[in-house]
């Protein structure tokens, strides 16, 4: 729904009621035709120019912050990687647990002559 606002003619400079979108509009007093452009609807409305400006400002600090916050936690998360690492090598377990699943996987496994063994 588009917003009206009220607004003084140049000419006349009596009072006329004209929605907020740029067009040409004629003043219902004097007959004179005004024209509502981009330009005139940001002046009228300095505030919101204002809070949009000060509104994009704090998104792009709070961004900054957020990856900045981000990148510090990473450095702190590598580094103790890198602590634990010198002092014990194998402290992820990770190389360990992989060859413990294939070792597990080979001994499960039947052998095509295991259906000749007697049981």
């Amino acid at each position: 729904m588009v917003k009206k606002i009220i607004i003084r003619c140049p000419k006349c400079k009596k009072k006329m009621k004209i929605s907020d979108k740029p067009a040409k509009y004629r003043c219902p007093h004097c007959g004179e035709v005004y024209k509502y452009t981009t330009l005139k609807k940001v002046i009228s409305y300095p505030g919101r120019v204002v809070v949009g400006i000060f509104q994009t400002g704090n998104d792009i600090v709070k961004g900054i912050k957020t990856k900045y916050n981000n990148t510090r936690n990473a450095a702190k998360y590598m580094q103790q990687v890198k602590k634990n690492m010198k002092s014990n090598p194998n402290w992820s377990n990770v190389e360990r647990e992989k060859n413990r699943m294939k070792e597990a996987e080979k001994t499960n496994k039947k052998s095509f002559f295991d259906k000749f063994k007697k049981k």
